[in-house]
This record gives C-alpha cells, sequence and structure tokens, in this order.
C-alpha cells in the first residue's frame, strides 16, 4: 500500500509540474493569479473542481464542487456544508475528502482535482511535510487508492469560480441542505457554455 501511495504522490507531482504555472503564483497567499481560463482534462478523464468557502473558525464552511469531461461538459456538481474548521486548509482538506468519496461512489476511474489554493495541492502531493493535517491525508490518500488514476491540479480564482460561486451560496443565500445533481447548476449555465465554448474555439 505504502509503495501505492507514493506512486500515486509521484504522479501528482509530475502532473503538476507539468500543468502549473509558477509564475502566476501569489506568495504568501497560496491563491494564483486570476488570469488563466478553464482548461479540460485529457481525454477519458474527468476533472473535478472544488472550493470550500471558508469565513472564520466558528462559522460552517459552504463545499462544492464540479465535474467535467474533456469536452467541457458538466457530469455532476453538488453542494454541502461543513461544520466549523480552525482554518481554510482543514475545511479545503474536507471538501476534497468529501469530492473524493462522492467520485468513488459515483463511479469515477481516472480523476484530476483541481483547486484554487496552491497549499492544498501541496499537502496532498508531499504529505509528509504537513504532519498537522495528518489524518486527514491519511483518508485523502486511501480514497485515492480506489482510483485507477487520480491527479492534482492548481487553478487560478478565475478558472474556479463556477465551484466559488457553488460553495459561497451556502453561507450567503443559508443553503446548509447537501445536494447532488447531474448536470451544472441552472443559475451558472451561462459561464458553463462560454467555459465549454473556449476549449472548441
Amino acid at each position: 500500500m505504502d509503495t501505492q501511495i507514493q506512486q500515486a504522490c509521484e504522479e501528482a507531482r509530475i502532473w503538476n509540474e507539468l500543468n502549473d504555472d509558477p509564475a502566476g503564483e501569489t506568495v504568501g497567499t497560496g491563491l494564483l493569479d486570476e488570469s488563466k481560463n478553464w482548461e479540460p482534462p485529457i481525454y477519458g478523464f474527468a476533472k473535478c473542481n472544488i472550493h470550500a468557502n471558508w469565513r472564520n473558525a466558528k462559522l460552517h464552511s459552504g463545499g462544492a464542487f464540479i465535474i467535467r469531461d474533456s469536452s467541457g461538459n458538466v457530469l455532476h456538481h453538488a453542494r454541502d456544508a461543513f461544520t466549523f474548521s480552525p482554518n481554510r486548509l482543514t475545511s479545503e482538506l474536507r471538501c476534497m475528502e468529501w469530492a473524493l468519496q462522492s467520485m468513488q461512489d459515483l463511479g469515477y476511474k481516472e480523476i484530476i482535482i483541481a483547486s484554487d489554493l496552491h497549499d492544498l495541492i501541496t499537502a496532498v502531493t508531499k504529505s509528509t511535510e504537513w504532519p498537522r493535517f495528518r489524518l486527514l491525508l491519511h483518508c485523502i490518500s486511501n480514497l485515492c487508492l480506489q482510483f485507477e488514476a487520480v491527479a492534482f491540479e492548481t487553478e487560478s480564482s478565475l478558472s474556479n469560480s463556477i465551484a466559488r460561486k457553488i460553495a459561497k451560496s451556502v453561507l450567503r443565500d443559508g443553503r446548509f441542505q447537501s445536494y447532488l445533481a447531474l448536470g451544472g447548476p441552472a443559475w451558472l449555465h451561462q459561464q458553463i457554455f462560454r467555459e465549454a465554448a473556449l476549449i472548441r474555439s
């Protein structure tokens, strides 16, 4: 099992090196510059953009994911509320664990998980350097073993904006009931269509 985890982490590290844009990083915040368009996964993979809307340790966090294929078609999206987390990274790790479990339950095999929090992707791909979060990271590593292939990708906040908007609606609109749906949310249809159209242009 340890060998499989190391192999998965190494593949994720290589994926990040090939797909990350270091020039766009903002030092100190863990966020990337808002200039990059959403990019589809390679054929055969599903790409799951995630976001946890964390405000402070006393409030719930809103979580969301949206899964798209290589043509930009939305396969599933979901929203949930998480109980109090002491910091944003904990909230994002819980969101990733939830998204991975959901994708496993839905039968996905080859996946890419994308987030605009650079520290989240670093923690997952270099878990030994983040001992404070070892329990969550261990759960995430075990979930990754259930897939045929898993990769991690850092997004800009702009290219992750659909997941961000869905997550923000939890606290903004008081939508604490979780749900999972086929396709994308109707209120973000135009943005989803525009991002898919960019792939074909």
